[in-house]
């Protein structure tokens, strides 16, 4: 199915389960368990992780809309419904990182926590969710006859751009689940989003999608937010230098 597949979709009844919305539900589900089981281990209770998981869903849905429309802003001016209509332009995963993010920031403050100390409990599910979800992804890369492991559609031959992301997400959660225990608070989710940025603007190369200069949309917007973490590395590690965590 990695290999040959055009937005499957399942049949029950009047509904239509599209294999995107089954991956990223299980995507959700494993995660949050993995979370749960993350904040076990640091004495963090589960009832918040929960409730914030829950806040953190909604602001990543509205992020990602919100995000894709801004990417797709022609089609929301022609129509202002555009907006509601998810199955026109999906779900963009820099919108729901970001807004995921700010909600929880915001959450944590309320609360009185550490957002630091939390986020890096989320990071290994972050990845790994990222991998499961695009399992179910239907994103064409441009067409090549020499392209590892391709998609065949039509007879042509694409650079699998989900194949390639599952690979590198599942990669990156190894590294973050065997550096979990070994860093400063706050530096495994730096790590997880400079890993997953990086990644997105290496592979991002071979999507078929408009050009700015050497650099297609989606590249651009990983290498923004790339440097964007890079420098907060910097301040913030330049910040705890003689500070004791």
């Amino acid at each position: 199915m990695l290999l040959n597949y055009l937005e499957p979709s399942f049949h029950l009844g009047p509904l239509t389960i599209h294999l995107y919305g089954m991956a990223l539900a299980v995507a959700i589900i494993a995660g949050l368990f993995l979370a749960l089981h993350s904040a076990s281990t640091k004495k963090i209770k589960t009832d918040l992780i929960w409730e914030l998981s829950t806040y953190c869903i909604i602001g990543a849905v509205i992020g990602a809309r919100l995000f894709s429309v801004a990417l797709h802003f022609d089609k929301f001016l022609a129509n202002p419904l555009y907006l509601f209509q998810v199955h026109e332009g999906g779900l963009a995963f820099y919108g729901g990182l970001i807004g995921g993010a700010l909600v929880g920031y915001f959450y944590l403050r309320r609360k009185k926590l550490s957002f630091w100390r939390v986020a890096d409990i989320y990071a290994p599910a972050l990845a790994m969710g990222e991998a499961i979800t695009r399992l179910g992804c239907d994103v064409y890369g441009f067409a090549s006859s020499t392209a590892p492991w391709p998609r065949i559609t039509n007879g042509i031959a694409y650079h699998n751009i989900p194949l390639y992301m599952f690979v590198a997400s599942m990669l990156l959660f190894a590294l973050l689940w065997f550096l979990r225990n070994k860093v400063r608070q706050g530096q495994l989710f730096l790590i997880y989003l400079a890993g997953y940025f990086a990644v997105r603007v290496f592979i991002d190369y071979f999507r078929s999608e408009p050009g700015y200069g050497i650099f297609n949309q989606a590249q651009l917007a990983g290498l923004i937010l790339f440097v964007a973490v890079l420098i907060v590395i910097y301040f913030r590690d330049k910040s705890l230098v003689g500070i004791k965590q």
